[in-house]
């Protein structure tokens, strides 16, 4: 799961349920508490994890230290096989988002796994290729799109991953980001990211609940500043 920048998609209900049976098999549970390192930036793959409860974030750190958010992942997914695979090292953290339970592999018994499973070494090989594609093409609309645009996008692209439905139409944002936060995954600064907000909030575009979550009441006038078909600031 080793990525380098924000990405879109999911792996989703990666493997079958033959395939989750096999990897129990070969597994060892290992549960972590809020804020727990399951997998750390810059260290040897020493485990290969099928995430089965709970949430976890991909994160880095910039040169200054600060946190950035890569994304997040939901149960179904597999963390730190590329890793695992090419011998080197973790290019992002992964930190569990309330209490996780996985089943981890050694990168021995992982291959093992592979072994027996064409199907699901197949199906990582095309999430490795969506996440290159993704990180490509993004690094190019990054170099396009205004701080209101990406912003815009990143709160779209969350809405994907831990987006909750309400009864109005709108989403609510499931998890709590702070502008730091949010300015880190969008590669601004906090004036700009401030400015960026105080836009889309105009634009009637992106609230905040009494949890201060975001909330997000019209998707698609979102989208529309995402994808440049509103005014610019």
């Amino acid at each position: 799961m080793d990525i380098v920048v924000v990405d879109e998609g999911s792996q989703g209900r990666l493997l079958t349920a033959d395939e989750r049976a096999q990897w129990r098999e070969l597994g060892q549970v290992r549960r972590f508490g809020d804020g727990e390192v399951l997998l750390r930036e810059g260290e040897n793959a020493r485990r290969v994890m099928l995430l089965v409860g709970g949430r976890v974030k991909v994160v880095t750190s910039t040169d200054e230290g600060a946190e950035v958010v890569l994304a997040y992942r939901e149960p179904g997914e597999v963390l730190g096989e590329m890793a695992a695979l090419d011998g080197g090292e973790h290019s992002a953290s992964v930190i569990a988002v309330g209490p996780v339970e996985t089943w981890a592999l050694s990168p021995e018994r992982f291959e093992i796994f592979l072994d027996r499973s064409p199907r699901a070494c197949r199906a990582m090989l095309m999430v490795m290729v969506h996440r290159l594609r993704q990180a490509d093409r993004q690094r190019l609309e990054y170099r396009a799109r205004s701080v209101t645009e990406r912003i815009a996008g990143r709160l779209l692209f969350l809405s994907d991953q831990v987006g909750e439905p309400m009864t109005d139409g709108g989403v609510r944002i499931g998890i709590r980001l702070t502008l730091p936060e949010l300015a880190a995954t969008v590669a601004a600064g906090r004036d700009m990211t401030v400015k960026a907000m105080s836009r889309l909030r105009a634009l009637e575009v992106v609230t905040t609940d009494a949890a201060h979550h975001f909330v997000l009441p019209d998707l698609e006038a979102l989208r529309a500043v995402a994808e440049g078909r509103a005014a610019r600031h």
